[in-house]
């Protein structure tokens, strides 16, 4: 999979329903980014529980689903 940057840093980066961590994102503001609301957080930890072990400790190169 490669990942291919369309327009602005952050433009529809979040868009296809997929995040890839980039370095600094945490769950809450893909969370408030996405959603609208930084503790629907939960939504995207239980969505990724498998590839999460502690939600304050992500890493560049993950990529989680963003259910609606």
């Amino acid at each position: 999979m490669v990942a291919v940057s369309v327009g602005g840093p952050d433009a529809q980066r979040f868009a296809s329903g997929k995040a890839i961590i980039r370095r600094g994102d945490n769950l809450w503001t893909i969370a408030r980014r996405v959603y609208g609301e930084g503790m629907k957080y939960t939504t995207i930890y239980e969505a990724n529980a498998g590839q999460i072990r502690d939600p304050d400790r992500i890493y560049p190169g993950q990529v989680f689903s963003l259910p609606q």
